[in-house]
């Protein structure tokens, strides 16, 4: 009896255990596996900037070529050829041997074969920024871009001056470009890249004062070529005064005594305008 008494409290003491565990495993509520996370990658170091040799200078026109400065500044090395003189201006210059000279509100001075070539006129009271576009279309120049403008000394008569370099077009080929104005007068140039730019600066250093060095003694050569440039278009009642005062002045160009011989050119101008290069 007591033998059975205790396989019975066995069998129930493993049944208990048994539904304990299975119990257990019922109420357990499995977990999802876990994806590890990466850390988050630090920020990649902003690069220093490489410093640079090339600097455009604020307001500069990378497109032209800065040259008339160094061409024309405290120089006086003009060319000596043929005087210009221009109508309303208190300055002249000399035209390069062998390149043609045509005349007119604006004077056109130009190569055979036009690849270097300058315009000379008057600036008026227009001011020279106001006839810079008329003498570049003279000349056929279009899309033309200027560079900031320089003060400078200009030839002989160290003359104040401002001038500019700049770039245009010409039949579709670039020009380079150059202006100068002084005493009333604006010459601008331009060449081709065969072209004589030698033959367009050497000219703009010839300017000076009229009556005041250039050509022949003190100036009377530019008055001399005004006075023979006038007599053809001056009206009938003054054409003579013009053409006697013209062959007056060419006798007197080798007097040493130049003051002298320009104040007789002007009296026989009584009646008439005197030229600018005359006064």
């Amino acid at each position: 009896m007591n033998v059975f008494r205790g396989a019975l409290v066995a069998t129930l003491v493993l049944g208990l255990v048994a539904c304990g565990n299975k119990d257990d495993d019922a109420g357990t509520v499995p977990l999802p596996p876990t994806t590890p996370v990466s850390p988050t990658p630090e920020p990649a170091p902003t690069p220093t900037p490489t410093p640079t040799t090339s600097m455009q200078i604020e307001g500069a026109n990378p497109k032209v070529e800065a040259r008339v400065k160094a061409e024309l500044d405290g120089r006086a090395d003009g060319i000596t050829g043929s005087a210009l003189a221009v109508t309303g201006a208190t300055a002249s210059l000399q035209t390069p041997a062998n390149w043609t000279v045509t005349k007119g509100a604006v004077n056109v001075v130009s190569t055979a074969d036009k690849k270097a070539q300058f315009a000379a006129t008057a600036t008026g009271t227009e001011g020279a920024s106001a006839k810079l576009s008329t003498a570049t279309e003279a000349l056929g120049f279009a899309s033309c871009e200027w560079g900031s403008t320089e003060s400078l000394t200009l030839g002989k008569s160290k003359l104040s001056a401002t001038a500019a370099d700049g770039v245009c077009t010409r039949s579709g080929v670039q020009v380079r470009t150059a202006w100068v104005t002084a005493e009333g007068l604006l010459v601008v140039g331009g060449w081709e890249p065969s072209g004589d730019s030698a033959g367009v600066f050497g000219a703009m250093r010839s300017i000076a004062k009229a009556g005041g060095g250039t050509g022949g003694g003190d100036g009377i050569s530019a008055c001399c070529a005004a006075l023979q440039q006038n007599s053809a278009s001056a009206p009938p009642e003054q054409k003579g005064f013009y053409i006697s005062a013209a062959a007056a002045c060419n006798s007197l160009r080798s007097n040493p005594d130049a003051r002298a011989a320009l104040n007789q050119v002007r009296a026989l101008l009584a009646s008439a305008n005197v030229p600018a290069s005359c006064r």
